[in-house]
């Protein structure tokens, strides 16, 4: 019983892993470009203070 285990996780594993979703690039791009106009703001605030 406790050999079969670690098999049948595995399994169920492997089917979770290739069932998760697909990532949209352009979501993820559009993103990316806000975090980074994001982040040169706050640096550019920062640069500016000191």
């Amino acid at each position: 019983m406790h050999i079969l285990i670690l098999p049948v996780g595995f399994l169920l594993w492997y089917l979770a892993y290739e069932a998760k979703p697909n990532i949209n690039d352009e979501v993820t791009i559009n993103w990316e470009e806000k975090n980074t106009n994001k982040r040169n703001k706050l640096l550019n605030i920062i640069n500016e203070s000191f």
